[in-house]
Formats: C-alpha cells, sequence, structure tokens
C-alpha cells in the first residue's frame, strides 16, 4: 500500500527553507514548523511555500486576509500541492478556511480530506458578524474533523456547529534540557516567564512581582506591550532564541509564571510542557483548559485576575527552593513532540481509511506511532 500524501499548509512565514535556514542558526529547536518532519516515513510530506510577491501583491494578499478573517490568497498558490494529496494539514484556522473555501468552490478539485486544526477562532466567536460566522459555519462542515488543543475548545466548537466531528487531541512540543535536582538554589530565586501570546496577562505579572520583591522576574518575551508597561526593579524583559530558553533559560529558573487572560485555547500550554519537563515547579492562572496539561506536575492553579493568591503560590514554591524531583512527568503523560505528530498521523489514517478516530488520540498518555516507518519496515 503506498504512502499517504499529506501536504503541510501552514502560514506565510514559515516557508521550509527559511525555517530550515533558521534551524541552522540555532534560533529554532525545530528542523521543521511544530515537528512535522516526525511524520516522514508514516505519511508523505509535501509542504507549502511563501511565494514570491510584489508589494502590490502583499497589499492584494493583506486585503483579503483583513476581509474573509484568514489568508485566502496564501492557500490558493498552494492550491497544487493541495490538489494531489490524500489529506492536508493545518495548524491554525487561518489556513484551514482558506482549504475549505477551496473545497467548497471546487469540491472535484480538492477532494483531500482535511485534518483542521484550530487555535483563536472559538475565542473570537462572539465578536464575529452574523455574516462571517454564518461563511465559517459553512466552511467548517467542509472538514473531515477538526482538532483543538482544548476541552473548553470543542465544546465550543460542537455547540456553534453541531453535527462535525471535532476532537481534542494534547499538544507537543520540544522538552527541555532538565537540571539536576538541588536542595536550595544559591542566590536570588529567577522566576521564568515566556511567551507572547495575546492572552498573557502582563498588569498581573507586573503586580506580581511587586509583591515579591525577593526574587528576580525573567520574562522573554517579543510581544511589545509588556515593555509598555511600569515594571518593578527586579524585572527583566529580553529577547531570547528558542534554543537559548530551552537549553538555559529553564536551567537556570526556580520557578515558572503563566499569567492569563481568560480563554478557550489552553494559552500558555507549550511553556507548561517546557517548565514540566525541567522539573520546575509552575503557577498558572486556571483558565482555557490548561489544567489538563499540569496534570500530575508540581503546579498551582491561581483565579483569573488574582495577584495576591499568584504571588503567593510563587513564594511557597521560591521558598521551599526545590526543582521537582521527577522530570518524566511530560513524557509519561504524552506531550512530547513524537506524540503530538503521532496522533496527527492516527487522525490521518482513520479519516481516509474511514474508520473511528482510536480513543488514544485523545488521552494524555504516550502516543505509539501508528506505523513502521519506511526505513523501520526495510529493517523488518
Amino acid at each position: 500500500m503506498r504512502e499517504l500524501r499529506v501536504a503541510i499548509v501552514l502560514r506565510y512565514g514559515l516557508s521550509p527553507s527559511v525555517w530550515r535556514a533558521r534551524h541552522a542558526a540555532g534560533e529554532v529547536v525545530d528542523e521543521t514548523p511544530y515537528g512535522y518532519h516526525l511524520a516522514d516515513g508514516d505519511v508523505s510530506l509535501t509542504w507549502c511555500v511563501d511565494h514570491a510577491e510584489s508589494a502590490l501583491g502583499a497589499r492584494w494578499r493583506h486585503l483579503v486576509r483583513h476581509v474573509l478573517g484568514f489568508d485566502f490568497v496564501h492557500v490558493w498558490r498552494n492550491r497544487k500541492i493541495i490538489q494531489g494529496a490524500d489529506a492536508v494539514w493545518t495548524h491554525t484556522e487561518r489556513e484551514h478556511l482558506g482549504v475549505a473555501l477551496l473545497k467548497w468552490l471546487a469540491p472535484r478539485r480538492y477532494r483531500a480530506h482535511s485534518i483542521a486544526q484550530t487555535v483563536w477562532l472559538w475565542d473570537n466567536w462572539r465578536d464575529y458578524s452574523g455574516g462571517r460566522r454564518a461563511l465559517y459555519r459553512r466552511l467548517l462542515r467542509q472538514h473531515d474533523v477538526e482538532l483543538v488543543l482544548s476541552r473548553v475548545n470543542r465544546d465550543i466548537s460542537r455547540q456553534a456547529v453541531p453535527g462535525r466531528l471535532v476532537a481534542r487531541i494534547p499538544f507537543g512540543t520540544h522538552l527541555a534540557e532538565p537540571a539536576a535536582a538541588q536542595e536550595k538554589r544559591a542566590g536570588v530565586p529567577r522566576v521564568l516567564i515566556v511567551g507572547n501570546d495575546r492572552h498573557r496577562d502582563w498588569r498581573l505579572m507586573a503586580d506580581v512581582a511587586s509583591l515579591l520583591p525577593e526574587a528576580h522576574f525573567d520574562i522573554i518575551t517579543l510581544a511589545e506591550f509588556p515593555r509598555t508597561l511600569a515594571w518593578p526593579s527586579n524585572a527583566e524583559i529580553r529577547s531570547i532564541s528558542q534554543s537559548e530558553i530551552l537549553r538555559g533559560g529553564y536551567a537556570e529558573a526556580s520557578a515558572v509564571a503563566i499569567s492569563l487572560h481568560p480563554n478557550s485555547h489552553a494559552s500558555g500550554c507549550t511553556v507548561a510542557i517546557e517548565g514540566v519537563s525541567a522539573g520546575l515547579p509552575v503557577v498558572a492562572t486556571d483558565t482555557g483548559g490548561i489544567d489538563e496539561y499540569l496534570d500530575g506536575a508540581t503546579a498551582t492553579l491561581v483565579p483569573v485576575g488574582d495577584s495576591q493568591a499568584f504571588a503567593s503560590a510563587l513564594r511557597a514554591y521560591l521558598d521551599a527552593g526545590t526543582r521537582s524531583a521527577d522530570h518524566t512527568v511530560a513524557l509519561r503523560r504524552g506531550l512530547s513532540q513524537h506524540d503530538y505528530v503521532a496522533r496527527l498521523v492516527a487522525v490521518t489514517h482513520a479519516i481516509v481509511e474511514g474508520r473511528a478516530l482510536d480513543p488514544a488520540v485523545e488521552a494524555f498518555a504516550p502516543m505509539p506511532r501508528p506505523r513502521a516507518s519506511t526505513n523501520e519496515r526495510r529493517d523488518q
């Protein structure tokens, strides 16, 4: 049986050649975005590319994206790989709605099964106009399955557009290098805050830093808004590469803080996984379904907007001064990048072959590779 042909359609700016150059320069840890190359051997991958565009072409693409709410021009430019695929993977609604529009406009030409991953759509759903919601409902029904990373997103999606297959699959990412457990870390304790997501509650974090003058707050972000706030002297905002964060940022930290505004997509789950894998205690705002990613770890969840509770939870960990003795929680709960990609492969085979999804794809547990890779098959 031939391998399934999967077209990977990601946002403009994530072209494989550009990404691999960043990887070679040490800016990013993954060889490809989200580690999707790990599916090679289980499926045959074809990647979208960023087509060269003039200033006028870029303006046109941005205008269409603004009007529709998704990047249809980018998807249209990559239509040939969609036409030749058995299945399409997307990472967000900004791409999968464009794929759905292609399938709606020309169903005979674009027959690939679509495995649509959604991130922010359901956070914004109530703010959309009636016309936009009607369009999106029509487009969502073009997909074989919608995948989300949070049970909150899953429940909203099922209620908003019923009668479709929607599954919550656990996300998985690169794990941070664990540091050796220490009875008591010398010097000023360091609280690590990492993230660029718009749902980060930076004002709350500034308040927490003021409440804990005995700790240093190491804030790593590319976001502009936190730089506009008045931070206390024990807080520092900086930008370093993903590689430096994973190899050094967590190793130097005493605890991880994830302060969040209300959301539905498990904002902060990547940092939660990284912090847990490094053996660090984590304090996070209890919203969006992030609790599922911290279950079984050394972690405390606090109410939305409660700076006093957040500071108290951090202080308790900092006073104890010890790391978790167990660095394997993320692996035991199936939160590695290999697990995540294996789930996508399993879902794709089930959809193409007309089978029900294996319950394992939704479980917080290690995900076995659905099939032996090409090299493994040759060695048998």
